[in-house]
């Protein structure tokens, strides 16, 4: 085939030469031998579209519909129903009104989706065995004066590549207007193109073939739907199958002509991004070119996610925009009709060449478009609310790192001491930057948790704050003691003697011992010959079974009391390790030698830190509405870890920690009354000799530090110790 040359025959001029001339039964024939061979060179190698189905073929992933669904062998079909009737009238009206209408983008990307459902999709498919693109449409009012000018009331072929479709939706009903579509079939057809007929000259065609075909011995085999409804669409490849345009004898026909060509890619992403869907006739010399540049070159196939953005940030290119389309407009139909207008409008991105100008122009776009007067539409509400949120994300977004807005200016980059413009050391700073005054000096305030939590507590007594205390054991003859307390000592440990809380697990426990929601067994472990230990109550010791007995009812007691009355109670998260009883219930702390046959070790996740702890306030708030919670985490690292055969304790120390923290900013987040206070972040980054000398414990000055970063975060201003 490529030794034919292409013939430079003019398709709209009659041949020169006489030797084409054929007359039969009186009618003329203009039969150009070849014309045929020529159209196939010229479309497919010399434009490209023998190339342009290979690749598209080639590049073709949806093959279960090549499986499932096939193409009419004689290349023409009839399709019901593809869009509704009461539609295709509002399409007849509105086109009376204004036709230019019909050739606005909004107007195609809202009826492709009717048109091209699964069904049609894969049919499509299957045809072309790759993906296609909608290359132009068009909109045809055909009435009985155009008979005698009307090139398509003729028998002919279209010019084309071999492998396109062609598809007539019938606006209106043959019924109404008498017009329709006749066709050959492709046996038929393939003869008269060899006989010169097809191809041969626009000018030159006939209503009439009978004549032709009687000559040749060939079988005139016309095809036509008969009764076509409104909405129903003729789908047949023009170049293929000769067809008859038959002109209405009443009335106009309203018929939507659509083009579809074979594509590398889905018809969304072909529309939107590479081959522009055209609003009129279009020759077919350029699209095999733009469609394999794409793949090939300019923008190959596997760049075509990959979107190149200026350092100003200047929108530069196509798959630019639709991207940020695509962010403003999340559901994509709304971005596809947008980046569709917009390059219609502005196709070399001159006007429309920054984020704030696309905003602006979306801004004008829907002060046009809405009824400002009337009811305001859903989808315009919508659409509307989604811009606005990306404008308001945008400015958030752009301003995060900026220190303008923000309450302490020096939080927002790592200070550096020898930074050339604004040196600024850690040591410098208090690590938060909203206050929260929410107590004076006379709100009842408490606290649990780990040993921190007590050197806490302690300076709280200490500056007079109304830290409530509901049990101390000031009675030499109890039969019990509290580790760091002699009868008599003015400052308590905490609000009861519940002793060091080191696992979340522990402060549910209090709460719901307290409030009577769940109870613990009464069990004693003996740790010397006249010491006994509450494995719910660490640091807590009793001489004998009957003191133990004789406390337990007062201590609950006074729990119940000491939560009842605080408005602000602060705990600190000590370990993420525990060990837990086969009831679920969990020790305050480390097992003794002779706890262990009935205990197990646990790490707790972040969820399981976040439920223990909700439970907690939860519980507390039922019966305190005034409770809020202050969370911190303890600096002080593990004494031991029991995760040692896969965690070096120092690893599984900085685990705990995280786990904490981060169910803590959970926790802080789910909740109006809790409150952070950042005790972790100031001793282990802010405070230069924050330790004594065993590395685990703080010195008394940095507890007072703690305490006076509290009181700045929490007290109200004005108050004074």
């Amino acid at each position: 085939m490529k030794d034919i040359e292409v013939r430079k025959v003019n398709f709209f001029q009659l041949p020169e030469m006489d030797e084409y001339v054929e007359e039969i039964e009186d009618q003329t024939y203009y039969l150009v031998p070849e014309s045929h061979m020529c159209s196939r060179v010229l479309y497919e190698d010399k434009f490209g579209y023998g190339k342009l189905n290979k690749v598209s073929q080639a590049m073709f992933e949806r093959q279960q519909i090549l499986r499932e669904t096939s193409f009419n062998h004689n290349l023409q079909m009839r399709l019901k129903n593809v869009l509704p009737a009461d539609l295709c009238q509002m399409f007849i009206n509105q086109s009376k009104e204004d036709k230019t209408s019909i050739y606005h983008s909004d107007f195609m990307n809202s009826l492709l989706p009717l048109i091209l459902t699964d069904e049609i999709d894969s049919l499509l498919c299957s045809y072309f065995n790759s993906e296609y693109s909608l290359f132009w449409y068009s909109y045809l009012e055909t009435t009985t004066d155009r008979v005698n000018r009307s090139l398509s009331s003729h028998w002919h072929c279209d010019g084309g590549p071999i492998k396109h479709l062609k598809m007539l939706i019938y606006l209106n009903a043959t019924e109404e207007h008498g017009g329709n579509t006749k066709f050959l079939d492709k046996e038929t057809t393939d003869k008269l193109k060899d006989i010169g007929y097809i191809f041969g000259c626009t000018y030159s065609r006939s209503d009439d073939v009978g004549p032709l075909c009687r000559d040749r011995n060939i079988d005139l085999n016309e095809i036509i739907y008969e009764d076509i409804e409104a909405g129903d669409a003729l789908l047949f490849n023009p170049q293929q199958v000769a067809h008859i345009g038959k002109i209405p004898d009443k009335g106009a026909r309203h018929v939507l002509q659509l083009c579809f060509l074979p594509s590398p890619y889905h018809w969304k992403f072909t529309k939107n991004t590479v081959l522009h869907t055209q609003t009129r006739c279009m020759e077919f010399d350029h699209a095999p070119r733009i469609l394999l540049n794409y793949v090939n070159g300019q923008s190959s196939a596997a760049d075509k996610n990959r979107v190149m953005i200026p350092t100003n940030g200047a929108i530069a290119s196509p798959a630019q925009l639709n991207m940020l389309l695509h962010n403003i407009f999340p559901e994509g139909h709304f971005a596809e009709l947008m980046f569709s207008r917009l390059m219609e409008a502005d196709p070399k991105l001159q006007h429309v060449n920054t984020l704030t100008t696309l905003i602006a122009t979306l801004k004008r776009s829907f002060k046009g478009s809405v009824n400002w007067q009337g009811e305001l539409g859903i989808d315009n509400m919508k659409n509307l609310l989604q811009l606005a949120k990306y404008e308001a994300d945008f400015q958030d977004s752009i301003g995060r790192y900026a220190a303008q807005g923000k309450p302490d200016a020096s939080g927002v980059f790592w200070p550096s001491p020898v930074h050339p413009d604004k040196p600024l050391s850690k040591y410098e700073l208090l690590p938060f930057v909203q206050k929260h005054p929410i107590m004076d000096m006379t709100t009842a305030i408490g606290s649990a948790g780990s040993c921190f939590a007590f050197e806490i507590a302690k300076v709280f007594q200490q500056k007079g704050y109304n830290y409530i205390i509901t049990e101390r054991n000031d009675d030499p003859g109890s039969g019990m003691s509290i580790d760091g307390y002699t009868p008599g000592d003015k400052y308590a440990k905490f609000c009861a003697n519940y002793g060091i809380l080191f696992n979340t697990p522990s402060f549910r426990q209090l709460a719901e011992r307290a409030f009577g929601l769940k109870s613990t067994k009464q069990i004693l472990f003996q740790q010397s010959e006249r010491d006994w230990v509450d494995p719910y109550r660490e640091n807590v010791t009793f001489y004998s079974h009957e003191a133990y007995i004789n406390d337990y009812d007062r201590h609950i007691a006074a729990c119940r009391a000491s939560l009842e009355q605080v408005e602000v109670f602060i705990i600190t998260l000590g370990l993420n390790e525990c060990w837990e009883f086969k009831d679920g219930t969990v020790m305050s702390r480390n097992p003794r030698s002779n706890m262990y046959p009935l205990v197990k070790h646990k790490t707790l996740t972040v969820q399981e830190n976040v439920d223990n702890i909700q439970a907690f306030f939860d519980i507390v708030k039922q019966h305190n509405p005034k409770f809020k919670l202050i969370i911190s985490v303890s600096p002080i690292p593990f004494l031991a870890t029991g995760r040692a055969k896969e965690h070096h304790i120092i690893t599984a120390n900085t685990h705990s920690k995280a786990v904490l923290r981060v169910a803590a900013e959970e926790l802080i987040s789910n909740n109006e009354d809790m409150y952070y206070l950042p005790s972790y972040e100031l001793v282990m980054e802010c405070i230069k000799d924050a330790w004594e000398a065993d590395d685990r414990h703080v010195k008394p000055s940095t507890v007072e530090q703690v305490v006076q970063m509290f009181k700045e975060i929490f007290i109200k201003p004005g108050d004074a110790e």
